[in-house]
């Protein structure tokens, strides 16, 4: 073999070497060109992605909070509004960065940050912040140091990030006070910024909290706002309008929120630079109602009041399972006060249902102003016109079941029926008018229909089955219907202002932030039900009823007081011969409906006594209604200061209207 020949093969070694020099320069093209084409894929494919998750990373958006509109008295005092407070939060995220613990726990632990992360494990370094967190915090928020710590770890061992709320309603005080304590224990600088703000994990954010300053039970007029408890497995449900006018009136006093957008740094702190869209909040509607706070405090102490007084009747007496107590202004219709006392309600169990809309109750004599009125309308007869009752006291006619009366009369005029509550007189009037007209009179006075009361549950009312002369002959009297205070004051305002019917309401008006009227609320249109005479006839004979009839008891010394008495039998359906069948013979409901002073009225009025147990008073409305309707009438007129129409003996008198102190929110100035 030749000399060339040896040198002109490659040695094993080197073509070894130029193997892994081609692997090589492969490998190092496949990382790159696997390398570019992920730059591309990020760049190009994921682009928008990463960008979006960028933006999230570094974007906040703020709820700002809307303020519910206030509630007002017809004085303008405030009987529901919506004070600053704070709400604190503490932020899981916090919890979950090594970095963050030891940059709060520094200072107290007197140890560099980065010592502390050596130091510490992240679980411990939580342990470490919680406690010294809970010992400053707990107090302050009403709460046990444990307390504090487990609230915390059970919604931390479910979820990792997101907030807890420590507080929805701490006072500016109380939370000056929290961050105060918790810079002197050196946990961190309070760093605001515009209605939210940050001291270590804990998150400050404005917000407001619903106040009803009134110290009167007002529940079941005015309601409440708050949480509603949610069914299981179902998320919490936003804070609404739970009861009363709260509930009625929640779209319009409930205002919208606002939003702030911004960006924020790394750490989390705001860059003002790039400071985004802001929607500013848009607070409730405020409103006004008819009801007058003063006057409601002088009907509460009424029936509060104990006493022996001869001729008085005091709720102890009565044992009822219900009193309720309505006072409305006749020419505006607005109602001034309603007052319900019963065992099962007080201050720790608050009423929130609205009996002036939701009891229903059988009327007894007072609805025979009705019956009278309409009668007198139809022109049949007149005020001197006499009608045969019964000498016997009893009417027995094949076509109903017979009538009884307490007091017996052979004949009578429209007044002398209502005065002497003639139940067979009533049904005689009643059918002058015919079925059909009787029924279309009932209805035409706003019984069984809704009057549209401002309350969120409101009963119709009905006859017992259909219209007929049976049911007639006991509807005449208060029998077989069953209607709601609200109904009943709706008639006695017509029959005050001659024949007009208009019905009972509590929304007066929307106001501004300042208190002052805005913009109305929408009216039933007034309508004359029975002419103008035919109710002054009805006005004279009730002026009567308390002066020499069925009511005298509630006949009082300083004014004229005119009403109607009512004394009924609750329903009682029970299965009899295989059929339901209804009896009047069960529970009396005592009531009395009156106005005064009689010849220009100021105020109307209704007293309702359900189920009396008590025996120290003839169990009829004008042994027990009549006489509380006048006690609290007297009080009513020297609160509005009336002068007295007939000299008074010696009596102690409530303050008038302008010495009573009400609170009023700081931004009204009212009394």
């Amino acid at each position: 073999m030749s000399r060339a020949d040896l040198y002109s093969r490659n040695e094993v070694g080197e073509r070894s070497l130029q193997w892994r020099a081609g692997v090589l320069c492969l490998g190092v093209v496949t990382a790159f060109s696997l390398l570019s084409w992920r730059l591309i894929h990020l760049q190009v494919v994921q682009h928008e992605h990463y960008q979006a998750l960028l933006e999230e990373s570094h974007h906040r958006s703020q709820e700002l909070s809307a303020s519910r509109g206030d509630i007002l008295d017809t004085r303008g005092r405030v009987l529901a509004c919506d004070e600053p407070v704070q709400q604190v939060t503490l932020e899981l995220g916090f919890l979950q960065t090594g970095a963050a613990l030891a940059d709060a726990l520094a200072a107290v632990e007197k140890m560099k940050p980065r010592d502390l992360r050596h130091a510490f494990s992240l679980e411990q370094l939580q342990n470490r912040y919680l406690g010294h967190l809970g010992r400053v915090a707990a107090p302050l928020l009403g709460m046990e140091a444990g307390e504090f710590e487990a609230r915390i770890r059970t919604r931390l061992a479910a979820k990792a990030k997101g907030e807890v709320f420590l507080s929805r309603d701490l006072s500016t005080s109380g939370a000056l006070k929290l961050r105060e304590s918790l810079e002197a224990a050196q946990l961190g600088t309070f760093r605001e910024s515009r209605n939210r703000g940050k001291l270590g994990a804990l998150i400050f954010q404005n917000a407001f909290a619903r106040r009803y300053p009134a110290d009167l039970p007002l529940g079941h007029i005015v309601g409440f706002f708050g949480e509603t408890k949610p069914s299981p497995g179902e998320e919490p449900k936003p804070a609404r309008g739970v009861a009363g006018v709260e509930r009625f009136f929640q779209a319009d006093l409930t205002g919208t929120p606002g939003r702030r957008e911004l960006e924020v740094d790394g750490w989390g702190n705001e860059i003002p630079a790039y400071r985004g869209q802001m929607t500013p909040a848009r607070n409730g509607r405020g409103l006004r109602l008819s009801l007058d706070l003063g006057l409601q405090g002088v009907v509460e102490e009424a029936l509060d009041e104990a006493g022996a007084a001869e001729g008085e009747v005091y709720l102890g007496d009565l044992q009822a399972e219900r009193v309720v107590v309505v006072l409305f202004d006749p020419a505006s219709m607005g109602v001034r006060a309603i007052a319900c006392r019963d065992p099962k309600h007080g201050p720790d169990r608050p009423l929130l249902s609205n009996p002036v809309t939701e009891m229903l109750y059988e009327p007894g004599s007072t609805i025979k102003i009705v019956t009278a009125a309409g009668a007198l309308s139809s022109g049949k007869l007149n005020r001197q016109s006499r009608i045969e009752i019964a000498a016997s006291g009893v009417y027995d006619d094949e076509d109903i079941t017979p009538i009884h009366d307490e007091h017996a009369m052979a004949s009578g005029t429209v007044e002398d029926i209502i005065v002497h509550s003639s139940n067979i007189g009533a049904y005689k009037l009643g059918r002058l008018l015919g079925v059909r007209r009787f029924e279309e009179l009932i209805r035409d006075f706003g019984f069984c229909r809704a009057t549209g009361f401002e309350s969120p549950m409101e009963s119709r009312g009905s006859f017992a089955g259909q219209m007929t002369l049976q049911t007639l002959s006991r509807v005449a009297f208060g029998n077989a219907i069953t209607v709601t205070p609200a109904q009943m004051c709706g008639a006695l305002g017509a029959i005050i202002n001659g024949g007009s019917y208009r019905p009972l309401h509590l929304a007066e008006t929307w106001v501004d932030e300042n208190g002052q009227a805005v913009e109305g609320l929408p009216r039933v249109a007034e309508r004359q039900v029975v002419t103008a005479e035919a109710a002054q006839v009805v006005r004279r004979a009730m002026l009567e009823v308390v002066e020499q009839g069925t009511g005298k008891p509630g006949r009082s010394e300083l004014f004229q007081i005119a009403g109607k008495t009512g004394t009924a039998r609750k329903a009682v359906t029970a299965l009899k011969d295989g059929r339901l069948r209804t009896t009047y013979q069960g529970d009396l409901i005592c009531s009395f409906i009156g106005f005064l002073p009689a010849d220009q009225p100021k105020l109307g009025g209704l007293v309702i006594i359900d189920t009396p147990r008590g025996t120290k008073h003839a169990q009829y409305g004008g042994r027990m209604a009549a006489p509380l309707f006048r006690r609290i009438a007297e009080r009513a007129m020297a609160y509005y200061e009336i002068p007295a129409q007939f000299a008074p003996k010696s009596s102690l008198q409530p303050q008038a209207a302008n010495t009573i102190p009400v609170k009023a929110n700081p931004r009204h100035f009212t009394r």
